[in-house]
């Protein structure tokens, strides 16, 4: 009897120290990411945010301006309005490499054709509109840290 719980115990031991080496799913609506490309003039004001974790939550694909001064692959990326168009308090880099931990919901109807979130302020005429990268549009409700 005294193998046998020694034993059982032992394997709970090891699954218990496996599953913390683990990444664990973080709550809904909840990611982690760097942002990788904040986009201005013509290409609207949009922060491109690499999303490490969870997966799946943004789209994959590349962005190249004309002159190729940016030019970036992404897998899971998500691009939001400039923070100050959404409330996030200005201490909060907006910066390419700024790893952050946030919080983000689906854009209501309203918000899909409220051009301001997306365009320059005020509005610029560009002879050729680019666009922006072919993110999924998001809107952070909540930085929890960045670094």
């Amino acid at each position: 009897m005294k193998p046998f719980i020694l034993k059982t115990g032992i394997t709970f031991l090891l699954m218990s120290i496996i599953g913390t080496g683990c990444e664990k799913d973080l709550p809904p609506y909840q990611a982690k990411g760097i942002i990788i490309a904040v986009t201005s003039q013509c290409y609207g004001e949009v922060v491109v945010i690499e999303v490490e974790n969870p997966k799946r939550v943004g789209l994959a694909g590349t962005f190249s301006t004309i002159g190729k001064e940016i030019d970036i692959r992404f897998d899971n990326a998500i691009g939001v309005p400039y923070f100050s168009k959404i409330g996030i308090p200005d201490i909060v880099p907006q910066t390419i490499g700024t790893w952050i931990y946030f919080e983000y919901r689906e854009l209501i109807e309203e918000e899909r054709g409220q051009s301001s979130l997306w365009e320059t302020d005020p509005p610029i005429v560009c002879q050729t509109i680019y666009g922006t990268p072919s993110a999924k549009r998001l809107i952070i409700t909540k930085i929890f840290s960045y670094k």
